[in-house]
């Protein structure tokens, strides 16, 4: 996977901006890439891999705790700003925390809890969640990729920087998570185990990135108070 190619100039005004060193946007530019390559090596190395990418494991967790840091971080941006900019980033925050329990399924593993009937006839993994739903997994899977390509383009449409694009610096976090979507919708729509669990990489990637944006912006509004 090849990555888009952001000019210097790009990297130097997210600096000025973002207040991101060049250094500092190589390596968010880089983790994706790295990582998937290095997540797709241990595979070689079943039970790491399968160590790895299963229920309640690191990356699961670490999408946990980047979803949560994102919600209390936007939240906060929200409160300091006005109009629609407020508005979007106080969605935002709500949908990071909707993400979070989702990706805990509503605390189900921690708390013991058992599956609704109802529910567990329609869940693909029989939890209390609703992004396993049958119905409702490819509306959840055709937002993140929306919300991936936006990420992805945003940057690249504005004439100036605002708050509402990301830097270019997150550009290979969020293609990490939309090539794997496109991949997966065009070519592997009935994935193997391995191939499916995969998914953890991108899922964090993109998990990850909207919680470092979350950051800048909570920065930038901080600063601007």
């Amino acid at each position: 996977m090849a990555a888009p190619r952001v000019d210097r100039g790009r990297l130097a005004v997210d600096g000025q901006f973002w207040g991101l060193s060049r250094r500092r946007s190589a390596t968010l530019l880089a983790i994706p890439l790295a990582g998937a390559a290095l997540l797709g090596l241990t595979a070689l190395v079943r039970p790491l891999y399968d160590a790895l990418v299963r229920e309640d494991s690191l990356l699961e967790w670490l999408q946990v705790a980047s979803y949560v840091a994102a919600f209390f971080l936007a939240g906060r941006s929200a409160l300091r700003l006005h109009g629609w900019v407020a508005a979007a980033f106080g969605v935002f925050a709500l949908g990071c925390l909707l993400a979070a329990g989702e990706e805990l399924s509503w605390g189900q593993r921690l708390f013991g809890l058992d599956t609704p009937d109802g529910l567990e006839a329609l869940n693909n993994q029989e939890e209390l969640n609703v992004h396993d739903v049958v119905e409702v997994q490819g509306k959840v899977n055709l937002a993140v990729a929306l919300a991936s390509l936006y990420g992805l383009v945003a940057p690249w449409l504005v004439r100036r920087r605002v708050l509402v694009a990301p830097p270019n610096a997150l550009n290979c976090a969020f293609l990490t998570m939309l090539a794997y979507a496109s991949a997966r919708s065009a070519f592997f729509p009935h994935p193997g185990h391995a191939l499916a669990k995969f998914s953890e990489w991108p899922e964090t990637c993109f998990a990850g990135t909207l919680a470092v944006f979350a950051l800048l912006v909570w920065r930038r509004t901080r600063a601007a108070k």
